[in-house]
């Protein structure tokens, strides 16, 4: 077992253990967040790899939006169907594996993507690319989760946000760094192959579990912490307690903000370059670079949003502002003219990303509290009623955008996109909290903020 006084000594120490049987703190906790971010967010450049040089994966094959869509719709059913086989391993296992072997499958994927002679090969390698994401998953919200059990519950949500937008970001900055000096769809895959390998090299080196005792110790730490603010009831009603959060209308409605966000979010990661080169016109290293600037404004709005939420408490008013405003840039966006500079879409996607961040951390802290107002033995459930909806919006999205753009064109979509936002304002406005701040902070407020 590690020992606290040797790591302290030595930065590096911990990694003469299999695991880390303390609680990291300081450098090193982040350190540890550090890696679980470069992990996520180098699985997250994986998959999104493709948004970038879609134009060029359609015209190499011969093949349309619609044919793509079908694709992407079938790799979402297979991203359930490896969250619902792979989900546990991640306690029977640890998180490690499940944080080092995805990336490294990903590195032979990609290596076997930039050599496909065809369109169904390559689409059957997006497919399983899906499904070993969807096992890294769950592993890094627990790693993330173990680490940060006293953070401030947007801000931990923030932090797993960080790894999404990171990843997306790089799918688009590499591709517009990269594809003025090597053209085409496949200098992507080998670019990916190389980052994957070395990531999956960083992680095994470096990342260690915490040991099944520390975790035991914050688990046991969380469960005091709950019993300190909610009713005591003795464990075999726990259970039947927790079912609760499946008769409540309220959070069914809550829920299905995920339905819109999800919607809103993946056109961005995954269609929005292919709308700037073939509505705009803009060529794909330029049309990446554009939507860059969505990810560098959203990556530091998250955190904005995080921190504000948590210290407002007014988790309703931060998400509804961030649909009606990033909304409303959406529907700008959609009725720019199509010889519309780069400057302006530049700016026009910047806003976007500027109050798109106000949309996902407030919500998660704004649903766990709604679901805990409930039954706080009925949390993890209540977020499984989100894994369970989110699929939907995809299926919608990959079937429904391409049949859209080729009747309407790219603007009806973005208006769509858009509309999506404003229901994301209207359903929050079913969750726990106060639309106000308030002036002081009493017992009950310090309850909602305690441990994750």
């Amino acid at each position: 077992m590690s020992n606290p006084r040797e790591t302290a000594n030595h930065f590096f120490g911990y990694l003469r253990h299999k695991e880390i049987d303390f609680m990291p703190k300081g450098r090193l906790r982040w350190w540890l967040l550090g890696l679980i971010v470069l992990g996520w967010a180098v699985e997250q450049y994986e998959a999104l790899k493709n948004g970038p040089v879609l134009v060029y994966i359609l015209a190499d094959f011969d093949k349309t939006l619609v044919e793509w869509g079908q694709v992407a719709a079938i790799a979402g059913i297979v991203y359930s169907a490896g969250a619902v086989i792979l989900s546990r391993l991640a306690d029977r296992w640890g998180r490690r594996p499940l944080m080092i072997y995805p990336v490294f499958a990903y590195a032979i994927v990609s290596v076997c993507g930039a050599l496909s002679t065809n369109f169904w090969t390559l689409a059957s390698l997006v497919a399983i690319g899906s499904f070993m994401m969807a096992g890294m998953n769950p592993a890094v919200h627990a790693a993330s989760r173990d680490l940060t059990p006293r953070m401030g519950r947007a801000m931990v949500y923030a932090w797993v946000s960080l790894a999404f937008t990171i990843g997306a970001l790089m799918s688009t900055a590499v591709a517009a760094q990269t594809l003025p000096i090597w053209p085409g769809w496949r200098s992507q895959y080998w670019i990916a192959a190389a980052l994957a390998l070395v990531t999956s090299l960083i992680i095994f080196i470096f990342y260690r579990d915490l040991s099944l005792r520390i975790r035991g110790q914050i688990l046991q730490a969380t469960q005091q912490g709950e019993a300190s603010t909610q009713a005591t009831h003795d464990e075999a009603n726990a259970y039947e307690l927790g079912r609760e959060v499946y008769k409540s209308p309220r959070l069914w409605l809550l829920s299905l903000v995920i339905v819109f966000w999800a919607l809103t979010y993946v056109t961005v990661s995954g269609y929005v370059p292919t709308f700037l080169a073939q509505h705009h016109g803009l060529n794909p290293a330029t049309a990446a670079g554009v939507t860059s600037y969505f990810w560098i404004v959203f990556t530091m709005s998250v955190f904005l949003s995080g921190w504000l939420s948590d210290r407002l408490k007014v988790r309703k008013t931060i998400t509804a502002f961030g649909g009606l405003s990033t909304g409303s840039c959406f529907i700008i966006g959609a009725n720019l003219p199509a010889d519309a500079s780069q400057s302006t879409l530049i700016l026009v996607w910047s806003l976007t990303g500027f109050f798109a961040g106000f949309i996902y951390p407030a919500w998660c802290a704004i649903y766990s509290e709604t679901a805990e107002s409930i039954s706080p033995h009925g949390v993890g459930r209540a977020f499984g009623i989100t894994a369970t909806l989110s699929p939907i919006s995809g299926l919608f999205l990959n079937l429904g955008l391409p049949q859209v753009v080729a009747i309407w064109g790219w603007s009806t979509w973005m208006m769509v996109a858009g509309l999506c936002c404003f229901c994301v304002a209207a359903l929050v406005a079913v969750g726990q909290g106060p639309w106000l701040p308030t002036l002081r902070r009493g017992p009950q407020d310090e309850a909602s903020s305690g441990v994750l």
